[in-house]
């Protein structure tokens, strides 16, 4: 009774928001609506910490579409995390495996920034570093306070598919792709193949044909974008959720041919471009394609002549502009060389350490959608340097920490029987 009491008494609450938010921004000013708000968010918080997860998934699309991406967005993110964090810290956790691979990576990172290898300077390298550290902030809260999996997967695919539908009667394209919140296609692209996996992820285990638009409005706005990234995102995701349940041999075989895939991929869509790249031209294509290897084959000897720190987060592009093999101001386009290369191997290997704990487990249904999620942001670190952009990391980093947090409360727990799994146990 009482559980049932405070079910209506939350969405009482809920529905009343929305006339309150109106009144006070019409007759007491923008400012006093958005203290307001600040305050409830605060008290959902503390009250309900899971709650406030899942709303920061929701908000951090809409601040995005309001124009708010490189200024509001950051500082609600931030707030919720420190608000969580200490929350969490009030219960005295114990300090387990997962929080401090996240401790020491974000420590790598830091490291790696107030004491670069080279002198050179970055006018928003520490922006950059922030927002990763804000996003690890954001995986150890997760961990701390883990929301429950399906409305994770819900509130990702609705407000992707919310955002995807508002881009689309938008209509800001260039160069015959879709853009829009101040993101170039391809960064655009891996912002929306999320939502579309997590759509057909709760179609297929929730058994509800009513996801189904949602992930169709979240396919186009994919395949407008002519990402090459956001289509193997989007392929990785959804071979994770329609093969679950199959023979750990054909899972085996799928990632394989996903490895495959990934080596031949430049070819393999050049030689599609009609379908999937629309205007772009295959010389263009072919530019951009050579342009990447050798800033990749240039992050491979950064990494190796720094392997412990690396050169200084957010420094790469402008060791780019002054090394004599590439001379151009560039980015790595593949977040696991840039970690690398920016903050030495041994925080690449933290990283990766985390991804396996997390994928590298036996999991229910609800939960798998988040595996899916989690694999198909990892496939989009191949293609993207997005570990830095919360518009597209924050499902990631929610996903992630539920993930961990499951891991580690089924060392307690024994099951009977072990469910399908996307990737092999350990």
């Amino acid at each position: 009774m009482k559980s049932l009491s405070a079910t209506v008494t939350g969405r009482v609450a809920v529905l009343a928001a929305g006339p309150v938010a109106v009144h006070l921004a019409l007759f007491h000013g923008l400012a006093t609506a958005a203290a307001v708000g600040a305050a409830g968010f605060a008290l959902v918080t503390w009250a309900r910490p899971d709650l406030a997860l899942l709303t920061v998934l929701g908000l951090v699309p809409a601040l995005a579409a309001s124009g708010q991406r490189s200024t509001t967005l950051p500082a609600v993110v931030l707030g919720a995390v420190v608000l969580l964090l200490f929350r969490a810290a009030l219960s005295a956790p114990r300090l387990r495996l997962d929080l401090l691979l996240i401790l020491l990576t974000a420590a790598a990172v830091t490291v790696s920034r107030l004491l670069p290898a080279e002198p050179f300077h970055v006018e928003h390298g520490w922006k950059a570093c922030g927002l990763l550290l804000v996003g690890l902030g954001l995986l150890a809260a997760s961990v701390l306070v883990p929301p429950d999996p399906r409305r994770v997967a819900q509130a990702v695919a609705g407000a992707g598919a919310a955002l995807a539908a508002l881009l689309l009667v938008r209509g800001e394209y260039a160069a015959d792709r879709l853009t829009g919140l101040g993101l170039n296609p391809n960064y655009l692209g891996a912002a929306l193949a999320l939502p579309l996996v997590a759509a057909v992820g709760l179609a297929r285990f929730g058994r509800s044909w009513l996801w189904i638009p949602p992930a169709a409005v979240c396919a186009f706005a994919v395949v407008e974008t002519r990402s090459r990234g956001a289509f193997v995102m989007a392929a990785a995701g959804l071979a994770c959720v329609l093969l679950v349940g199959r023979p750990l041999r054909d899972k085996a075989l799928i990632v394989l041919a996903l490895l495959a895939v990934t080596v031949v991929l430049p070819g393999t869509l050049d030689s599609v471009e009609g379908n999937l790249t629309g205007g772009r031209t295959q010389t263009e294509l072919t530019a951009n394609t050579e342009v990447r290897k050798r800033a990749a084959l240039l992050a491979v000897r950064v990494a190796l002549d720094h392997p412990l720190r690396g050169i200084g987060y957010a420094l790469f592009p402008e060791h780019a502009r002054n090394s004599p093999d590439l001379g151009i101001y560039i980015n790595t386009h593949n977040d696991y060389l840039r970690l690398a290369a920016e903050a030495g191997l041994v925080t690449l290997a933290l990283l990766l350490a985390l991804l396996w704990r997390g994928l590298a487990r036996r999991c229910a249904p609800d939960h798998a959608v988040l595996q899916a999620l989690c694999v198909s942001y990892a496939a989009g670190l191949l293609f993207a340097n997005i570990l830095a952009d919360l518009i597209v990391t924050t499902p990631f980093w929610v996903c992630l920490g539920c993930l961990l947090a499951r891991t580690e409360r089924r060392k307690t727990v024994l099951h009977d029987a072990d469910p399908p799994t996307l990737l092999p146990a350990t």
